[in-house]
């Protein structure tokens, strides 16, 4: 029986999907026993490399030797190795391009088992390649309902993406989804179905994030999300005015191959937007507009970690409360919504914001930076106050607590709306064969706490991002 290299225990080729994260690797030899060892080699032209650890909590090396008997099946782990000098610290650009290779100690000529392996992370938008980017649009598209291949859809503006995305972000879910400490934790979850959904169109994607903070070229453009016209940052300018949702909004401008040429929402056609801030030089700046507090910009991202008040002492570092003005949380308010008000649009209203799918490029980025936040101050403790405050029912409304069900994915309604779950999202959050699922596919907000599963590997949800590394990484590349 020949030797096997099956991530995750599986032997499907949707299994070679790794991020900085030790997963489990099963090495089966069959009836054969003796030292095995394994590497890791970068295919042409790829940084991308593997690293391996016995156990998980344990520093991973570049290549392993492992012990095995006639007919034992031996459980290591694996995760991408953090480079931080390299383009995406070391992720894959755009497919499988890192293989597994095993090798008998006394035969170090032969490979007798091989994987191909992805280290497939959150990406910044601004850096993808033109492949990265294709697939993305390709599988958005799909699930909007356009037709980019041989497959029958419902037709655009009639798919997943409308009928249960759009529908679940609207005025009548606002207080189930924002205004405090649960809406950074409810959009992570937000993102992560769509996320599933867009692998399960193709395997190699994930959400891009668009770094408001910084000027990105690539990503306003005919090729990818839009080019569209530029607006005064001055509400009271001539042709500054505010148009909440963008019905006298000039739309967004796309390549005719572009599948977002061709986005709907429903009967709407195109995507109406425009920036008001130069979108190939220029980071988004909010806007300008008359009264006492009338200058709301985007704070950077140093800016935005300062908010948890970890300087000078990092275990004071707390998520607070946006309704209280305290903490981490306040990016509710700025960058997240100076960011969405940078632009005339759907984008900058919220019962419609998802409409335009920059939307989730935006929101990307705002779970980037609690990403960034809780790997900076060690916050992923679901049972501490500084990690999420309201851990007791009264300390806040009760869809706010840290063990409430979230909506729609429980079955409850909304709230304030009274709103029952849209389309297909009632105890169907998005299932993965690499990442944690949820009883009844209904998640907690705790089970967005700790997405890299420091304190619960159960609770590790499959995804990362190029700049948050896994703190046992240093060990690999040192």
């Amino acid at each position: 029986m020949p030797v096997s290299l099956q991530p995750y225990g599986s032997a499907s080729p949707d299994s070679g999907y790794i991020a900085w994260i030790p997963v489990p690797l099963v090495v089966d030899t069959g009836g054969t026993a003796g030292t095995l060892r394994l590497t890791s080699v970068s295919a042409a032209g790829s940084v991308a490399k593997v690293v391996f650890s016995q156990a998980r909590n344990q520093p991973p090396q570049p290549q392993i030797e492992i012990q095995v008997q006639a007919g034992q099946k031996k459980t290591i782990f694996i995760a991408g190795a953090f480079q931080r000098n390299e383009r995406h610290r070391g992720a894959s650009a755009d497919s499988k391009d890192v293989t597994i290779e095993a090798r008998w100690a006394q035969d170090p000529a032969t490979v007798v088992a091989s994987v191909d392996i992805m280290i497939r992370v959150r990406r910044n938008a601004n850096e993808l390649s033109a492949k990265a980017r294709e697939d993305f649009l390709f599988a958005l598209a799909k699930l909007n309902g356009i037709q980019v291949d041989a497959t029958p859809t419902p037709g655009p503006g009639r798919g997943i993406y409308v009928s249960d995305f759009v529908a679940a972000h609207v005025s009548g879910a606002n207080s189930s989804e924002h205004g405090d400490s649960h809406f950074v934790a409810w959009h992570r979850m937000y993102l992560l179905d769509l996320e599933r959904l867009l692998q399960a169109v193709r395997p190699t994607v994930t959400l891009p994030y668009w770094r408001f903070d910084q000027a990105a070229p690539n990503v306003f453009t005919e090729d990818f999300m839009g080019a569209m016209d530029q607006i005064p940052r001055d509400v009271t300018a001539r042709g500054g005015g505010f148009d909440p949702g963008g019905f006298n909004t000039p739309l967004a401008r796309f390549a005719l191959n572009n599948p977002l040429s061709r986005w709907q929402i429903n009967d709407l056609q195109g995507i109406p937007r425009a920036a008001r801030f130069n979108p190939q030089n220029e980071p988004a700046n909010g806007l300008f507009q008359p009264g006492p507090n009338g200058d709301f910009g985007v704070l950077d991202q140093d800016a935005t970690l300062a908010l948890g008040g970890g300087v000078p002492d990092p275990d004071q570092a707390f998520l607070g409360s946006s309704n209280l003005g305290t903490g981490f949380a306040q990016m509710e308010v700025t960058p997240h919504g100076a960011a969405h008000v940078s632009f005339n649009g759907r984008i900058n209203q919220v019962p419609v914001a998802p409409q335009d799918p920059l939307f989730f490029l935006l929101h990307c980025n705002v779970d980037r930076l609690w990403a960034v936040f809780q790997t900076v101050y060690n916050r992923y403790d679901q049972s501490d106050v500084r990690t999420y405050p309201y851990q007791q029912a009264g300390d806040a409304d009760p869809w706010e607590i840290i063990s409430a069900g979230l909506w729609p994915w429980d079955g409850s309604r909304s709230h304030l709306g009274n709103l029952l779950p849209p389309g297909t999202r009632q105890e169907n959050f998005t299932r993965s064969g690499l990442g944690t699922n949820f009883p009844g596919n209904s998640p907690q907000l705790l089970h967005a706490i700790d997405p890299y599963g420091y304190n619960d590997p159960s609770h590790y949800l499959g995804f990362a991002y190029d700049d948050v590394p896994y703190d046992h990484v240093d060990a690999a590349t040192s």
